[in-house]
């Protein structure tokens, strides 16, 4: 077995997990999910040379998932428009509340249009750092920055919304 192809299947099996998660926060339904994810070492194989060994691994791969997972959406749906997303594999000590928590969380994010989401997916829940985040999706810094501070302020506004929707649902009963 080559040196390159060794390296990849250990990037493989170290980074497959992260790569679902980041998709599924993206929106990416689970029919979807395999082939999606494929697509994402399928093209990381076919672009290894050009992978930098003295940076991270997991941001460039999140770069090419953000662009696998993009072009897709762009041939499928309408822009904005997100499936339901369920977590069909909760582990067994998983509370109720953080269940909750997490499809708030889906529910808020599938507001957001296309390019907040993924940076606020990226920064805030993946912690890559700004300067990633703006190479990954070809933008100026400024341009993450502004994306970053209308995402944060949708998901709070948009959480707020459904625990108040929550709630009077839970008080007429």
């Amino acid at each position: 077995m080559s040196t390159a192809r060794s390296a990849l299947d250990a990037v493989y099996r170290a980074e497959v997990k992260s790569i679902y998660a980041f998709l599924w926060r993206l929106g990416a339904s689970e029919s979807e999910m395999e082939d999606l994810v494929h697509d994402v070492f399928v093209t990381a194989a076919k672009r290894w040379t050009s992978y930098d060994p003295t940076r991270p691994v997991r941001p460039w791969l999140l770069g090419i998932a953000f662009r696998t997972f993009s072009d897709v959406k762009k041939k499928e749906r309408p822009r904005g428009e997100l499936p339901e997303l369920e977590d069909s594999r909760p582990g067994p000590d998983e509370s109720v509340a953080q269940v909750q928590a997490r499809q708030v969380l889906q529910k808020a994010l599938a507001t957001l249009p296309e390019e907040r989401r993924t940076a606020f997916v990226m920064h805030e829940l993946e912690g890559l750092s700004v300067n990633e985040v703006s190479e990954l999706m070809g933008a100026p810094a400024p341009t993450t920055y502004s994306r970053l501070k209308l995402a944060r302020d949708e998901v709070l506004r948009a959480v707020e919304r459904f625990r108040r929707d929550e709630a009077a649902r839970g008080g007429a009963r």
